[in-house]
């Protein structure tokens, strides 16, 4: 008898200290997964800050701050920016056309490219009087009315209009995607850094421009959409 009950209360003794562990390998699993799911998250979180740093670090030596030293181009693509309710130019796209114009004027390049929304609002007709007004002859223009987006408009300067090398002009901010976009679809491109540092809604236009860039990549990379040739 004595030694049935030895055994028993071994038996309890076994089972009790099986049932101590069992909670300890939950928890072993459960700090297994946190571990894993922060991982997945910082990599999801990494991922987009690298590529977009990359993505802006690689185009900085082709952006010039002066028309005195930028090399020649043939031509120089001006980005649309919106216009004003009167239908003029807003300040960021006249400062953008301002640059143009001194590079035209400096003999960087022979042509100016307008290129924007020329169907719902006329963008690159109000462009393109705003630089004639400035002195640049109309012969020295030309219009996209296709250019919607950047992509589009870097698209359509290479398939449209066969423009193979070209001064890209906008504001800073804009500039290593706008060139990103050009280089990547085969325009030999630089960039001049047109107007202000900042503008009014300047932390709105780096957080948009931020998610503009990721779009590119998937655009050059992933999506390569074909914009309408002839707009």
């Amino acid at each position: 008898m004595a030694q049935s009950d030895t055994r028993r209360g071994n038996k309890k003794a076994s089972n009790a200290t099986l049932e101590k562990k069992k909670p300890a390998r939950r928890v072993s699993k459960w700090r297994i997964r946190l571990r894993l799911t922060l991982i997945l998250l910082i990599i999801i979180i990494l991922l987009p800050l690298l590529l977009v740093y990359f993505i802006t670090e690689g185009q900085n030596s082709l952006i010039y701050n002066e028309v005195s030293g930028i090399p020649s181009r043939p031509v120089a693509l001006v980005f649309g920016a919106g216009l004003n309710r009167d239908g003029t130019p807003s300040w960021m796209l006249a400062d953008r056309i301002d640059a143009g114009i001194a590079l035209y004027k400096s003999g960087k390049v022979q042509k100016l490219m307008m290129t924007g929304d020329g169907i719902d609002n006329n963008e690159v007709n109000a462009m393109s009087l705003y630089a004639q007004q400035r002195g640049v002859p109309a012969s020295a223009i030309i219009k996209d009315s296709g250019g919607l987006r950047t992509y589009d408009s870097c698209w359509r300067a290479l398939n449209s209009f066969q423009i193979h090398s070209a001064i890209l002009v906008t504001q800073g901010y804009h500039l290593p995607r706008a060139l990103y976009l050009c280089k990547s679809l085969g325009i030999d491109s630089i960039g001049l850094k047109a107007g202000l540092e900042r503008y009014p809604g300047q932390d709105f236009y780096n957080g948009r421009e931020f998610f503009a860039i990721l779009g590119s990549w998937f655009d050059i990379n992933i999506f390569k959409p074909t914009p309408e040739a002839n707009r």
